[in-house]
């Protein structure tokens, strides 16, 4: 995907013709053609929109998140027209009442898989010592022994004491920063394929969150947040973050090094070779089929 990502205040997005208009503070104009954009990400206040940009949008497919300071979307317009919408959620919601047990199992496993092979990567690449990825294959049955030890591991690879989604130190709050993105795209892709992202199997149902995107986000998160934020840091890169929030710098930083990942190529275990937004896409399918008896659902697992 091709994502255009305005991040500084006080810019202006319009239109001239048929093509995109920046505007910047500094008088400066960047013109971008709807041809070489797939979504455009407002990552800060005080960008302003105009109608006709909207509408050229929409007219291409693109649609428009807008982000709030910590990443989580607040809005987002788009135009889609979904497949066979009303078989999928009515299966989606009977399978969640009759207690289906397959399929978020399915998800935890591929996740754990996942969550093993990245430290397995970063220790080999690295050359530090130790198993500590043994200690995270074969959980799929303790999802929260196996986060622990995922996270152990992860600190010897970066300066992190631990995930906690409420901590404002800078590398828990940027992962919370990342994931919003990731949550964000998820939960378009699982609308494009009919399913009713506020309905989940493993996250508890709340007013307002979107359950199955957590649920479905769990397989994506260490190949397309964990990896290209780890990169990041070890390169050097330190976020600055103030009262909890990260500065406009770092957000865009973390949001390019996200999208980048899921323009990447990824391989799955099947041998198919994808972006990482067209897997998301290709395992939104597969859970829309396999919750309407079409097919049994695989997760998605990285060949790293």
């Amino acid at each position: 995907m091709k994502s255009l990502e305005i991040a500084d205040y006080g810019v202006k997005l319009s239109t001239k013709g048929k093509t995109f208009v920046i505007s910047k503070k500094d008088g400066k104009k960047v013109n971008v053609s709807p041809a070489e954009v797939d979504q455009i990400v407002i990552m800060t206040s005080g960008v302003t929109v105009t109608s006709k940009a909207i509408r050229l949008a929409l007219d291409h497919g693109i649609d428009i998140v807008f982000l709030d300071s910590r990443g989580n979307p607040f809005g987002r317009l788009f135009h889609s027209e979904p497949v066979k919408t009303v078989e999928t959620r009515k299966a989606q919601y009977l399978a969640i009442l009759k207690g289906e047990e397959e399929i978020p199992r399915e998800i935890i496993k591929s996740k754990i898989k996942n969550q093993a092979n990245h430290i397995k990567f970063w220790f080999k690449k690295l050359g530090i010592e130790g198993k500590d990825y043994k200690e995270i294959e074969g959980k799929d049955d303790d999802e929260a022994t196996a986060a622990r030890y995922y996270w152990h591991a992860l600190g010897r690879i970066i300066p992190m004491k631990g995930r906690d989604p409420e901590s404002t130190d800078p590398f828990n709050v940027s992962f919370n920063y990342a994931y919003a993105i990731l949550y964000s795209n998820i939960q378009r892709v699982l609308q494009l394929v009919g399913l009713d992202p506020y309905a989940g199997f493993i996250h508890k149902d709340r007013s307002g969150k979107p359950s199955l995107v957590y649920d479905f986000s769990e397989m994506f998160k260490p190949v397309l947040v964990d990896y290209p934020l780890v990169s990041l840091y070890i390169n050097g890169f330190i976020p600055n973050v103030k009262d909890g929030i990260l500065d406009a710098e770092s957000r865009k930083k973390i949001a390019e090094a996200v999208i980048n990942a899921m323009n990447g190529k990824v391989k799955d275990e099947g041998g198919d070779v994808r972006t990482g937004i067209q897997a998301m896409r290709a395992y939104a399918l597969k859970l829309a089929s396999a919750l309407r008896g079409e097919e049994k659902f695989k997760g998605f697992v990285k060949v790293w």
